[in-house]
């Protein structure tokens, strides 16, 4: 598989003490939202968007991509999203993808231009807009992946489904900590929220749409299985919830 090079660099996760000392933004890039940082190469930001309380970076590596047939010359970059997903994470994503494809990015050994590689941590948001990024990652073909410590819950889970290659990081060093991926049913409010932290909300026993996303991103027997594992659970802030190993028991890691 054709995964992005930048994929392939091993990840650790740090401690938050280290995350925060001055000398380590220096030394390491971070994924953002997420405690984990590649440990070999030099990056640049190359473009560092905040909308409201969603954030995602280009990030170009810069050093030693020649030993995986890439001239260091050539473009080596990927995207990082924090955040909601809302109607401005697709559009932003799409054009960031456009923008690496038409700057010569970096091929194998066959011409071949590496998936681009989109770090994905949200909560989740409109699930309109997770369909929507899903598209866009299937049709630019990029590579969707979860770092050590981040999260990727709700429409950001359907989302991630639409990488064609996906992929979840765990930590290899110091304490275990690895990428988590959610789903859960849509659902709508039924009133205001009332009390503390209490909402009436209110999911459907079936949903046509998300089915056949489900299908189309995976295959119709491992989508509809993942359909009726994720609308088993009506909640707003719980869910099926998977690690890294159970992600590739159910064929949803790829």
């Amino acid at each position: 598989m054709n995964k992005q090079v930048s994929i392939l660099t091993t990840l650790f996760l740090t401690s938050t003490l280290m995350f925060s000392a001055p000398s380590a933004s220096k030394e390491k890039h971070y994924i953002l939202g997420t405690e984990t940082y590649f440990v070999e190469g030099e990056y640049e930001i190359i473009s560092d968007l905040k909308v409201s309380n969603l954030q995602i970076r280009q990030v170009r590596g810069k050093t030693n991509w020649s030993k995986i047939n890439c001239d260091p010359k050539e473009v080596n970059d990927h995207i990082e999203v924090n955040g909601p997903i809302n109607p401005d994470t697709p559009f932003i994503v799409e054009r960031l993808l456009d923008r690496i494809a038409n700057n010569n990015p970096c091929t194998n050994s066959n011409g071949t231009p590496y998936s681009v590689s989109v770090y994905l941590n949200s909560g989740g948001g409109y699930i309109k807009d997770g369909y929507e990024l899903g598209e866009v990652f299937r049709k630019n073909k990029a590579h969707t992946v979860i770092a050590s410590g981040g999260e990727c819950y709700s429409s950001c889970a359907a989302a991630f489904l639409g990488g064609k290659y996906r992929d979840i990081l765990r930590s290899t060093e110091g304490e275990k900590s690895e990428g988590k991926l959610m789903f859960h049913a849509p659902y709508r409010y039924k009133s205001e929220y009332y009390g503390i932290g209490r909402a009436d909300i209110a999911c459907n026993a079936k949903d046509d749409e998300l089915r056949n996303y489900m299908i189309k991103m995976l295959n119709p027997k491992d989508g509809n299985f993942l359909y009726e594992r994720t609308m088993s659970y009506c909640s707003i802030s719980d869910g099926w919830s998977l690690n890294k190993d159970a992600a590739e028991l159910f064929n949803i890691l790829k």
